[in-house]
Formats: structure tokens, C-alpha cells, sequence
């Protein structure tokens, strides 16, 4: 029995995030929550090399998807993104020009009782594990006193691991998991810092706005997406730090397509416009090792009000370093 990706793509697990009933995919390229403390803030000059580990775990009671019913679905994604650095020893308009690789490793489950439209019933996932898209990112710091600022572009290349979807009846089984949008994206952005180094005080902030090309495979064109993101810190002169941290995301406009078109014909929906808010605790910590600079982060994401999409619980934790 074989379904048209398109339908499937409301509970299909991408790279960088849990699934959602709208974006085809199930999320946007870009991660939410990737930008935090010191968002603002260019690296000095040098190469840097950064493991991020992500863990995302969300649910849905309910979710009429391309003939399947299905309830109590639920998914889990762990995430590896792989970050290299190069900050230049120059200038570019009067800032401090880098650029950044970003190469993710994704292992998915999805998990959910359903109900085919052949009769059958039950218990149904799928677990899979490959690379999602790679992403470069150029940008250029600035700043005047305690004030920092960053201008960026990310650009998404659809070079992750993709499928079509299908059920396997005899094995209860569905292949629907991809890492891969399978088309273009850019992100630019905008982040902002500042950081009182006399008395440890860090307000940061970032906002950004995803465009993305149609996907030729299953004639999807998503809505730009609109993040916004924040923290708050107190550093320490020990090279501790604490806070909070959130965001905010806002699909804007509507999705179009025929694939968008069947999401709508078989969920019922009006609208294919995702939204959802991040909140948790962070800690950081720099010091130097070997007479290099590290840092590791840790922090916790709690979502909520999430509309047309999964909510989920959010762990991650990151090394990095300067050679």
C-alpha cells in the first residue's frame, strides 16, 4: 500500500526539530533554539570546531493523516550537529567576517496507534538514522562597547537523507522519516548582545525569517517561517553562566501546492499555519584547557502553546572549541 509523501508529511521527522502538521517535513530547516547566549557576539580569529547534542521527544493525541487515523502519536529525534568555524583575521565593512558549516547526523522514531483505510489496526512506527541538510553560514560581527551585533545567511542545501513514504501492512510497519527538506532555504538573521563586563549582565536576541524553495517532489511551497529568540544571563568570574532562554516561532502566510492542497482535503484544515513558544533554564561554562579556549552549554527548552504541531520537551548540550 503506497501513500503519497505529501499526505505523509505532517508527521515526517526533519533534521533539525520534532514534527509538525504544517511545513512540509515537518519542521523548518532552521532549529529552533540554536541561537542563545552571546548570539551577538563574532568569534575572535581562529578555527573552531563545535558538537551540538540534541534530544527532542513530542506528542499529539490526535491526527487525521493521508487515510490513517492516527492517536497517541508520538516521536523522538536525537541530534548531532557538527560545526565548523573559520573567524578571519580582517575586516569586511568595518566588522569581524566568519563563516560556519554545519553538518547534522539525525536518528528519528515515530510512533503512533492508527487505523488504515484497508481495516487494519494498531500499533505503527518507524526508526531511522542518516545525515540532514548541510548548511553554511557567512556573517559578519560588529561592536561599539558593551553592544555586539551579527548580520547572517544561512543557506540550506538538500543534501540529507530523503524518502518517499510507505506502509508495509505485513510488517506494521511506515517509512516516513527524512532528514532532508529536499529543496533550497535561506535564513537571515539578525542577533544582538549585550554584555556588561563589569557586573556580568548578559541580555541577548536574535530574529530571523526562513524562505524556502518549492519541493519539486511533491509540488510543497512552505510559508516563510519567523523566529525569534532570546536569553538572559548572569556570568560569573568563576566562567559560569546562568539564565533563561526561549523563543517564539510564526509561520507566515499559507503553504501552497497540491501537496499542501491534500494535507488540507484530508486533515480538514483551513489553515496550514504553525506556531509555538520555547522556555527553560540554561548554564554555560568557558575556561581554557591545554592552552586552548573551551566552552559547554547545557539547557532544557519546555514548549508550549503550539498550534498545528507537536510540542516537545527539548534537552541539549554542546562542547566547543578553539584551535
Amino acid at each position: 500500500m503506497k501513500l503519497h509523501s505529501a499526505a505523509l508529511a505532517a508527521v515526517l521527522l526533519a533534521a533539525n526539530a520534532a514534527p509538525v502538521l504544517a511545513v512540509e517535513g515537518g519542521t523548518g530547516a532552521y532549529l529552533l533554539g540554536s541561537r542563545d547566549s552571546l548570539a551577538g557576539i563574532a568569534p575572535p580569529p581562529g578555527f573552531y570546531f563545535s558538537m551540538e547534542l540534541w534530544n527532542l521527544q513530542g506528542d499529539i493525541p490526535f491526527l487525521p493523516l493521508g487515510g490513517l487515523a492516527l492517536t497517541d502519536a508520538t516521536s523522538s529525534a536525537n541530534v548531532a550537529k557538527l560545526n565548523f568555524t573559520q573567524s578571519f583575521d580582517s575586516t569586511l565593512w568595518g566588522g569581524q567576517p566568519f563563516v560556519t558549516v554545519t553538518v547534522p547526523l539525525v536518528s528519528g522514531s515515530l510512533t503512533f496507534d492508527g487505523e488504515l483505510t484497508s481495516g487494519l489496526s494498531g500499533t505503527f512506527s518507524d526508526e531511522e538514522q542518516g545525515f540532514g541538510d548541510l548548511a553554511i553560514t557567512p556573517a559578519v560581527g560588529f561592536h561599539s562597547g558593551m553592544n555586539h551585533w551579527i548580520y547572517s545567511l544561512s543557506i540550506f542545501a538538500p543534501t540529507g537523507f530523503y524518502q518517499e513514504a510507505s506502509v508495509s501492512i505485513p510488517d506494521r510497519s511506515i517509512s516516513a522519516l527524512s532528514f532532508s527538506k529536499n529543496r533550497w532555504a535561506i535564513t537571515p538573521t539578525v542577533a544582538y548582545t549585550y554584555l556588561n563586563t563589569d557586573n556580568g549582565l548578559e541580555l541577548s536576541g536574535s530574529a530571523n525569517v526562513t524562505f524556502s524553495a518549492i519541493n519539486e517532489a511533491t509540488d510543497y511551497q512552505t510559508a516563510p517561517e519567523a523566529v525569534v529568540e532570546w536569553a538572559a544571563m548572569q556570568h560569573l568570574p568563576n566562567g559560569w553562566a546562568a539564565g533563561i532562554t526561549g523563543y517564539a516561532y510564526q509561520q507566515i502566510g499559507e503553504d501552497s501546492g497540491s501537496g499542501a492542497e491534500q494535507i488540507k482535503a484530508v486533515t480538514g484544515a483551513e489553515s496550514l499555519q504553525a506556531s509555538v513558544m520555547g522556555i527553560g533554564p540554561m548554564v554555560t561554562y568557558s575556561t581554557m584547557m591545554g592552552g586552548r579556549s573551551v566552552s559547554f552549554e547545557a539547557k532544557y527548552m519546555n514548549e508550549f502553546n503550539a498550534k498545528r504541531r507537536f510540542e516537545s520537551d527539548v534537552i541539549e548540550a554542546s562542547f566547543s572549541i578553539k584551535f
